[in-house]
């Protein structure tokens, strides 16, 4: 039973950022602390599992360049990052978010604290917010709810989030931002308006 209500989230999430709206983003753990919902998760699992097998089957470099569009876009419910009913390429997202005629705004450098934690406090209020590196390689990380969690090489309190690499076979859900970046130099946050 428990498997047929999953697959049937899956598969309700699958047709597209979908028109109805989920309600239940986040949850309390046993410990009072705000933690992605069930069915949030399994939407990112769902997708992490798709790039995984895009990754075990690429035949040519950043041939799965779409999926962090496309978790933005299904987890928060947004349609931002499509174009023309296709994701657009990681490299897209920058001038999305940037060009975008005031949908989106900066938060600011992940080497405030402060950003950190308004970023952390917009994704628990079931807020698109994403962190990127607009210099180097263009990768974007998506900023989940969650708790935030001490990063010794950031030397700061973190924003739980999520990330499917171009150039390795990596991706994750849950792990702090410095999982994505090795230091907030030149990292920008940044928020969706609603």
């Amino acid at each position: 039973m428990k498997k047929n209500t999953l697959l049937s989230l899956i598969t309700v999430f699958l047709i597209g950022c979908g028109s109805d709206k989920r309600e239940n983003f986040t949850t309390l753990n046993e410990d009072g602390d705000i933690v992605i919902s069930e069915e949030s998760t399994a939407i990112l699992e769902a997708i992490q599992a798709d790039y995984d097998a895009c990754k075990s089957n690429e035949s040519e470099e950043r041939e799965c360049n779409r999926f962090t569009a496309e978790a933005l876009c299904r987890f928060y419910q947004i349609d931002d990052f499509k174009k023309n009913d296709e994701y657009v390429t990681y490299r897209e997202i920058k001038n999305v978010v940037t060009l975008n005629g005031g949908l989106w705004e900066p938060i600011g450098l992940a080497t405030e604290q402060s950003n950190l934690d308004l970023a952390q406090t917009n994704a628990n209020n079931a807020e698109a917010t994403i962190a990127f590196d607009p210099t180097k390689s263009n990768h974007v990380a998506i900023i989940l709810p969650g708790k935030q969690t001490k990063s010794n090489a950031w030397g700061a309190e973190v924003p739980n989030s999520a990330s499917f690499f171009i150039h390795k076979h990596d991706s994750y859900i849950n792990k702090g931002l410095s999982y994505s970046f090795s230091s907030p130099e030149g990292i920008f946050l940044y928020q969706r308006k609603d």
